[in-house]
Order: C-alpha cells, then sequence, then structure tokens
C-alpha cells in the first residue's frame, strides 16, 4: 500500500478542513437566508392581512360592547324612571289612603249629624285659596253654608249647590260671605267665643274677633266651630292661635288662628250639617191621623138587638 508524504498527508488535511469550513458556511448561508425570507414573509402577511383584519375585528368588538352597554344604560335608565313613577304613585295612593283614613274616623264622631263624603274635582291654579269644586250636589243631600272639612279641620262653606256638585268657599278666600262662630277653650276651663271674620295674607292666619275681649289668649290654643251659626255642629277644628294682637289699653283686639296643616293640598273631604231631624213626612202623618180617627170606632161595643 502506497503511503502518503508528509507534505501530501498535510495537503489532505488542509483540504478536508477546508471542506468541512466551506460545508458549514454554507449551512449558515442558506439558514440566514431562510430565515431572513420567512421574516420578510411573516411582516408583510401581519401588516397586510393579520393584523387590519385583527384591528377591524377589535373595533367590531368594541363596537358591539359599546352598544350593548348603550342599550343597558337605556334599560337602567327607563327601569330608574319607572321606580320614581312607581314611588310617586305610591306615596300619592298612600297620601290618599292617608286622607280617608282620617275622614273615616272623623266621621264616626259626630254621631247623628249629616255628614257626606266628597272627593276634589277641581281647584283651579288661579284660585287656588279661594274656592275648589266638590264631588256631591243637591242629589246627594248638600245644602248652602253647610262646612267643608278635612281630616285635620273645617278648610270652607258650601258656596253653592248645583245637582251633582257644589262650589266650596276657603276659609282663606279674600271674599268669605260669612262669618264663622267659633269658641276657644282657655287654660282655667273656662271658654270665650267669637267670630272668624277674615283671612290675612300677610299673616297667612285667619282674623278671630272674641266677644270677651279679657280673655287671656296665648299661642297654640285650640280654635273650633262653636255650632251657634250656619248650618254645621259644633267642636270641628278651625285652626291653632298663632298671635295676639292688643290695643292701647292691653286689651286683645285681633286674634290670628293658622289654619289646619293640609289646606294646600287636599284631596278628600266631608261636607257636614246639624244633625238630622226624623220628622214625619206628610204620607206618614196622614196614616197616622187615620189611625187614630178609626181607632174609638173599632174599640167601642157593637149596638144591642132590640126585640
Amino acid at each position: 500500500m502506497r503511503k502518503f508524504t508528509r507534505i501530501q498527508k498535510r495537503l489532505l488535511t488542509t483540504i478536508v478542513v477546508l471542506c468541512i469550513l466551506a460545508c458549514a458556511m454554507f449551512g449558515l448561508r442558506q439558514n440566514s437566508i431562510t430565515n431572513i425570507g420567512y421574516s420578510v414573509w411573516t411582516y408583510l402577511k401581519y401588516g397586510l392581512i393579520q393584523y387590519p383584519l385583527s384591528s377591524i375585528g377589535n373595533a367590531v368588538n368594541d363596537f358591539a360592547n359599546l352598544w350593548h352597554a348603550y342599550d343597558d344604560n337605556e334599560y337602567l335608565s327607563k327601569q330608574l324612571a319607572e321606580q320614581k313613577n312607581y314611588q310617586t304613585a305610591y306615596e300619592d295612593e298612600r297620601n290618599k289612603n292617608k286622607q280617608l283614613e282620617g275622614l273615616l274616623e272623623m266621621k264616626g264622631g259626630f254621631g247623628d249629624a249629616k255628614t257626606i263624603s266628597v272627593s276634589v274635582l277641581e281647584r283651579s291654579s288661579d284660585s287656588w285659596l279661594q274656592t275648589v269644586t266638590i264631588s256631591a250636589g243637591k242629589k246627594q243631600g248638600v245644602e248652602k253654608n253647610m262646612l267643608v272639612a278635612t281630616s285635620d279641620g273645617a278648610i270652607g262653606l258650601v258656596e253653592s249647590v248645583q245637582t251633582m256638585t257644589s262650589i266650596v268657599q276657603l276659609l282663606t278666600s279674600q271674599h268669605l260671605s260669612n262669618d264663622i262662630a267659633i269658641k276657644m277653650s282657655l287654660e282655667d276651663g273656662t271658654s270665650v267665643e267669637g267670630v272668624l271674620q277674615s283671612y290675612d295674607t300677610e299673616k297667612k292666619a285667619y282674623r278671630v274677633s272674641l266677644f270677651d275681649n279679657d280673655a287671656i289668649v296665648t299661642k297654640g290654643q285650640k280654635v273650633a266651630t262653636s255650632g251657634k251659626g250656619g248650618n254645621y255642629p259644633s267642636g270641628i277644628l278651625i285652626g291653632e292661635v298663632k298671635d295676639v294682637s292688643l290695643n292701647d289699653d292691653s286689651i286683645i283686639s285681633t286674634v290670628y288662628v293658622s289654619p289646619v296643616s293640609n289646606m294646600k293640598s287636599f284631596d278628600y273631604c266631608l261636607v257636614i250639617g246639624k244633625e238630622e231631624r226624623r220628622l214625619l213626612t206628610k204620607k206618614s202623618w196622614i196614616s197616622a191621623r187615620w189611625e187614630m180617627s178609626i181607632s174609638p170606632l173599632s174599640a167601642s161595643p157593637a149596638p144591642a138587638k132590640t126585640l
């Protein structure tokens, strides 16, 4: 077998090493080109396709979420508005029920007095403190000058009566046609009487003149009807003493009385008259007279027969 010389061995070794290095460099070069090509395609695909599509998808999702949020806000707003309406309606009905319960309790305390339960049909803003229209008239037994009261106390007098409705002149009216006879219980156990004459718009109180100017009147004392004037019974609350005006001789000249608390707003009230008298009708009177006229005849014995 032929042996290689030292020079040949070195030359062969150099060639092998160069070949290995060339292969390695070529491999590295091919890998770099592939990576660069892959990177360029990846960037192009991401920039021209994936990113725009992803952005459009995200925008659509954001818009859909925003639209759902808008719908939810609209729904919640409607629910909140309905809750407020329900709350308002509930408060209104509760207030009406409270008025009706008070009137029912008040009605039971008048005994044989004539009472008619009514509701307020109309109360114009132009005459808010002047008149109201109620849901009862001649057919229900309402008469002129009957007293009208809420569950808190007196608020007016019947001014005119129609068949099914009536107009009530409020005690706060500037044209109160009739004085109201009142009575006030004093701290010493006695009482003093007087008349309610008008309403003072500046003091927002009734003007009351007493028959006994020497009476000792203090704030907070109750004022009620005396039953000695008008077509209504006694004991119906008018209000409370707000202030007392004295003349130069320290004698009471005018007592100012605050109206009842619900004067400015009420839905139901009572029309109150004096006690109903049980009178015989014309028919029953004739029937009674007929019975009286025939009773002696029926009680007398029959005449004896003569032979």
